[in-house]
């Protein structure tokens, strides 16, 4: 079952290694610089997430990288 586009999903614990969307969010929420709260707490903005930001092309579905920091 695929999920509808932009829907949010609580995850009770981070997921290391595994594939995170990104208005997924979980309780180890950690911002990166630039996060503003208004934008409310999901992967996409999470320091230990990897959507490969910093490359040409980012990634549709990141990886949890949980605990290591991926981006300040």
């Amino acid at each position: 079952m695929e999920r509808e586009h932009g829907e949010r999903k609580r995850l009770t614990m981070p997921k290391p290694g595994g594939s995170v969307w990104p208005k997924d969010f979980c309780p180890a929420f950690s911002p990166r610089e630039g996060w503003l709260p208004i934008e409310k707490e999901q992967c996409w903005y999470c320091r230990h997430a990897n959507f490969h930001l910093t490359a040409p092309v980012a990634l549709d579905v990141g990886i949890c990288c949980y605990p290591q920091v991926q981006m300040e």
